[in-house]
């Protein structure tokens, strides 16, 4: 009996032991890929919760901006003010100017004595992807608020008043859809039918090349009045 159990004694084959290694490896595959596509998840989340944030505090600052502001034109036109005062759609108050992608929008901030100009940008100041970069020269009084567009010695890098700075992370593109303060007669007559508005629109994506999955656009807009401080519009 002693003989026969010790025969019956048999350990693995080489094929179970393959087998049973096979299988292992199968399932800490499917772990690993498991615990992989997670952690890129958050990766992902991180990524995109930061430049939303960022997006956001660009959209809620230049809103903010603009409650204190009146809009003085863009890179292309020029004074928006007289360009839609005397333009094609001078009777329609609700008319919006859509400023093109590069044209920077400017603006004269009353509270902080600044001509502000904010412009979607690629490959600038060492930065590739598109961003929001906001200027802004303190050279100009409140009384001198056109000066803000033209050859005025504003947006000069070498000035010591001059201030630029990146307001957006990631890759945030987006437009300016403004109408500024329309004048019942005249821009000088201080008498307004209606008050300037803009929406601002963005488009957040994580950086090109980022070590992520495709990740979907987030889209952000905010649109506000202009009080057009101060009140009496004697700029």
């Amino acid at each position: 009996m002693k003989k026969n159990f010790s025969k019956n004694k048999n350990g693995f084959t080489l094929v179970e032991m393959m087998v049973s290694v096979f299988i292992f490896m199968i399932i800490m595959t499917a772990i690993v890929g498991v615990f992989a596509r997670q952690i890129n998840a958050q990766k992902k989340a991180r990524i995109m919760e930061g430049d939303l944030e960022n997006a956001q505090f660009a959209l809620n600052y230049i809103s903010k901006t603009l409650r204190t502001a009146t809009i003085i034109g863009d890179d292309k036109n020029g004074n928006l003010r007289d360009y839609i005062q005397s333009g094609p759609n001078n009777e329609n108050d609700f008319h919006l100017y859509e400023i093109e992608k590069n044209n920077g929008f400017i603006v004269y901030d009353f509270s902080q004595e600044a001509c502000i100009r904010f412009t979607f940008r690629e490959n600038y100041n060492g930065y590739e992807p598109s961003a929001l970069w906001m200027e802004s020269d303190t050279i100009v009084g409140v009384n001198e608020v056109d000066k803000c567009i033209g050859n005025s010695g504003v947006w000069q890098p070498s000035s010591p008043t001059y201030k630029v700075q990146r307001l957006t992370s990631g890759n945030v593109t987006g437009t300016f859809a403004v109408a500024p303060t329309r004048y019942m007669d005249h821009k000088d007559s201080r008498t307004t039918d209606t008050m300037g508005r803009a929406t601002i629109t963005m488009k957040v994506e994580p950086k090109k090349g980022a070590d992520i999955d495709h990740v979907e656009p987030v889209y952000i807009q905010s649109s506000v009045a202009l009080y057009d401080y101060p009140s009496d519009l004697s700029f």
